[in-house]
This record gives structure tokens, C-alpha cells and sequence, in this order.
């Protein structure tokens, strides 16, 4: 049995593509960055290779802080639900909730919008 010299052994490994490499993490941490709450860290030349800038409108608090938008809404009523009849909408729970879409409600023809099929209903009265 012969031995191999660490030549020998380094012809036999297929060299490391660099480029694929770099390019397979950078699309790594850009899936990781879509993650809400998640913050990847990319160095200068990734941030470059994306496309990034430096960010100089808000600082990392305010930025941080603005990750929380809908949390911060919930205790104002912004997002209460509203119901819609005749009268436009209203906070007030109807005895009886129907389960009519826009096409049977306002008669909705193709192509026209919800908004276009309520106001050619107002019209016709």
C-alpha cells in the first residue's frame, strides 16, 4: 500500500467554488432576512451584493421599533371590524349577518368593480 503525499491527496478534492459559496450564503441570509423579528448581519461587501445602502433616515432603535406597527394599533380601535349595509359602515352588530358577496349583493357584472356595482346600484335606486 502506498501512502499519498498532500499533493497527491489535494489533486483528488475538487476544488471550492468561492464565488458559489459566497453566493449560496448571501442567498441564505437573504431568505433569513424575510423572517419578521429577525435581524441577519451581512459584512460591507454582502450589503454591497445586495443591493444595500446605508441607512441614514432612522436610527436602529426607531427602526427596530417600527417592526411592531399592528401591536401598537390593537389597543386604539384602528382595527376594529366594521359592517357594511345601505347606511355605509357601522360599529353596531346586525341581529341577523348575512352571508351575501358583492356579485349577489349588487348584482356585480364582470369587470366591473365592488365600488362601480354600488354606485350603479345607488343609481338605479
Amino acid at each position: 500500500m502506498t501512502q499519498q503525499t498532500n499533493d497527491q491527496a489535494a489533486e483528488v478534492i475538487p476544488a471550492i467554488d468561492d464565488a458559489a459559496a459566497s453566493a449560496e450564503a448571501l442567498r441564505e441570509k437573504l431568505t433569513d432576512a424575510q423572517t419578521p423579528g429577525y435581524q441577519a448581519e451581512f459584512d460591507p461587501d454582502e450589503a454591497d451584493r445586495a443591493g444595500a445602502f446605508a441607512e441614514d433616515a432612522l436610527s436602529e432603535g426607531d427602526a427596530l421599533a417600527s417592526t411592531d406597527d399592528l401591536a401598537d394599533l390593537a389597543g386604539d380601535g384602528s382595527l376594529e371590524p366594521a359592517f357594511l349595509d345601505d347606511d355605509g359602515p357601522s360599529a353596531d352588530l346586525p341581529r341577523i349577518v348575512s352571508t351575501a358577496n358583492a356579485r349577489k349583493l349588487y348584482e356585480l357584472r364582470p369587470g366591473e368593480s365592488v365600488a362601480q356595482a354600488a354606485a350603479r346600484k345607488a343609481k338605479e335606486g
